[in-house]
């Protein structure tokens, strides 16, 4: 393919590196014709960039279950790439697979993700940001201002909306009245029974 501008790397003050190109004096006509085709084809979904070229590095999620589970990040070089598929240790996959990256901090941090939703699992609190208790059962309650946790509830009326509630408070005596914030919660053990540590 006939090149028909230069590319030059730009550093920036703040340390940014840009890559800007520049058309040659004698090709004003062709990038014309070029960018209009371009045009063409983007707007009739037929142009499509891929993430990375071979060569680059793309990184891979992996999740272990044994011995132990563990989650990790796995640097490859990219082989080959189609408009769907990279290829890397010697496999295709897809583009849109959701344990692969281009981007090496946003792996990291996904992988960091995984990690902390599997410790909350292991802990058995759960986010109120994930899901919330069925309405009125008691359960654990943590705060995050507050570093004990409390037994309380959870009561949606359906109109107003839901709030927390202390132990077998009501009306407008919620947790965020008096200025608890509750951001995780988890079912209560069953209540201790002589003859179940009588092994009867």
């Amino acid at each position: 393919m006939k090149r028909l501008t230069t590319a030059y790397e730009r550093t920036w003050v703040d340390g940014r590196m840009e890559t800007q190109y520049v058309a040659k004096e004698e090709s004003v006509m062709e990038i014309e014709n070029k960018l209009g085709k371009y045009e063409d084809a983007e707007e009739e979904g037929r142009l499509f960039v891929v993430p990375c070229k071979p060569g680059d590095e793309i990184y891979e999620i992996v999740v272990d279950e044994i011995p132990v589970w563990n989650c990790y990040v796995d640097r490859f070089i990219v082989q080959d790439v189609s408009a769907k598929q990279v290829k890397y240790a010697d496999e295709w996959a897809d583009w849109d697979a959701p344990y692969l990256y281009t981007d090496e901090k946003e792996a990291r941090a996904k992988a960091r993700q995984l990690r902390n939703q599997r410790k909350r699992l292991e802990s058995g609190w759960i986010p109120v940001t994930e899901r919330l208790p069925e309405n009125g059962d008691y359960v654990l309650m943590s705060f995050e201002n507050f570093s004990l946790p409390l037994v309380g509830r959870y009561v949606d009326d359906g109109k107003l909306g839901g709030a927390w509630y202390l132990g077998d408070c009501f009306d407008e005596d919620t947790c965020l009245a008096n200025d608890l914030f509750v951001n995780a919660w988890m079912s209560l053990p069953e209540p201790y029974r002589e003859d179940e540590e009588d092994g009867k």
